[in-house]
């Protein structure tokens, strides 16, 4: 195994975090998260979104993502990794000021949201898919809002196609799986926030709609909205 993904899995297991561990609480598919760790960058569909992956997973671990990013994918690292003598598991739960102003920052979002596409075609509203779960993240200094009751993890979801990325337009994420998507985001530094919804239709962890649309004008002001299917419930 490489420095690299020696480094993310000696730093993994010095907090006594297993993959699934690491799966729930960022998100990131296992299988990403394995492949990091091994060097297995053929199992990305592109190198921004192992940049992206390795960027949540070293932040996860408590380790300097830049530094990590400036080895990718096959230079030499070298990084002291200090166990965590108190800590059995990462402080995910902890809870401190920062996480009460994301909270109610979450609620705002949702609530614009909700009365974005309420407002858009009000024709549907009865329609509209029951809410799971809510992930708002800041692209400069990501945090991730939960519920009170936790949604499944989005383990064995369908593979969505490719994202091609421009600089300055927002990319087409409809049909793409939700870690992609995050992936490609968390990497272009924009701010989103994610709504989860039942659809019978669309396979679970794949990208239904997005706002704005593909193909407006990126900027580092802007948030967009994804809708990703949960599957039927």
């Amino acid at each position: 195994m490489a420095e690299l993904g020696n480094t993310l899995s000696r730093a993994r297991r010095a907090r006594a975090i297993t993959l699934e561990d690491a799966e729930r609480d960022t998100h990131v598919s296992r299988r990403y998260l394995q492949a990091l760790e091994n060097e297995d960058f053929s199992a990305f569909p592109a190198p921004v979104y192992a940049r992206g992956f390795l960027r949540t997973y070293s932040r996860y671990l408590g380790l300097n993502p830049e530094e990590l990013i400036r080895v990718f994918p096959n230079q030499e690292l070298t990084v002291d990794i200090t166990p965590l003598p108190t800590m059995n598991r990462p402080v995910a739960n902890s809870i401190n000021m920062n996480w009460v102003v994301a909270a109610f920052v979450g609620v705002f979002l949702l609530g614009a949201a909700f009365l974005l596409f309420s407002a858009g075609d009000p024709g549907v509203v009865q329609d509209q898919p029951r809410l799971q779960q809510t992930v708002v993240v800041n692209g400069a200094n990501p945090q991730v809002i939960q519920p009170p009751l936790a949604a499944t993890p989005l383990t064995g979801q369908v593979a969505g196609k490719p994202i091609s990325v421009q600089a300055g337009i927002l990319p087409n994420f409809v049909g793409a799986d939700e870690a992609s998507a995050l992936a490609v985001l968390r990497d272009n530094q924009i701010m989103y926030v994610v709504i989860a919804v039942a659809d019978k239709t669309t396979p679970k962890g794949l990208v239904i709609s997005q706002t704005p649309d593909a193909g407006s004008k990126s900027s580092s002001d802007i948030s967009v909205t994804l809708r990703v299917s949960r599957g039927p419930q």
